[in-house]
């Protein structure tokens, strides 16, 4: 009898005690833990982004070099659209970054001049790539509307896009300066007099 008693309270389960004590641990950790997780998957897909407009600039400076013709990357105002319904659109505004971007040959100008807008097939024009738009409420500021390489690889388009969470935190943005030559500087935004303003 005295083992039948036994092994019926070893087999008798948790007690209501134990499984709120083991609640309580779960929610403490979730407490602490989804914060982190939001915070780390939001720096890396802002990562991702800028890395990949850095990318899409440094394509466009070196296929002007490489094809010695102008190339043009705009803000896209039908990048979004999948499959395109029709031929890309650059943006008329600078907000129109965070909508995606396209990059193409720019040579349907007059005498070949460029232009910044992307044509139809036969007219020299050539589409190298469209960019989706921005994922997770983020938005890319700048007072850019193109950016546009001569075949030296040089540019009078010269600015910042800073990069933001929905949020605007500013220990989070993501900088991307173009110089006169040409070229792309990834930088986070400055912590000294200015915290949260690109350099």
């Amino acid at each position: 009898m005295n083992t039948t008693r036994t092994l019926r309270r070893l087999s008798a389960g948790f007690t209501l005690t134990e499984l709120l004590v083991v609640i309580a641990i779960v929610a403490i950790v979730s407490a602490f833990a989804i914060p982190s997780y939001k915070s780390v998957t939001a720096q890396d897909r802002m990562a991702s982004e800028i890395n990949d407009l850095n990318g899409d600039i440094e394509l466009s400076r070196s296929a002007a070099i490489k094809q010695g013709v102008t190339v043009t990357i705009c803000a896209s105002a039908t990048a979004g659209i999948t499959p395109p319904t029709s031929n890309p659109v650059c943006a008329t505004s600078a907000a129109g970054w965070s909508g995606g971007w396209i990059v193409f040959t720019d040579v349907n100008g007059t005498n070949g001049a460029s232009n910044q807008t992307y044509a139809a097939t036969g007219t020299g024009d050539t589409l190298l790539r469209i960019h989706a738009p921005l994922q997770g409420g983020d938005t890319l500021n700048t007072t850019l509307t193109a950016l546009t390489f001569n075949r030296m690889g040089g540019t009078a388009n010269i600015g910042t896009l800073s990069l933001h969470d929905a949020n605007s935190t500013a220990a989070w943005i993501r900088c991307l300066v173009i110089s006169e030559v040409g070229v792309s500087t990834l930088n986070t935004a400055t912590s000294g007099p200015s915290p949260g303003s690109c350099p």
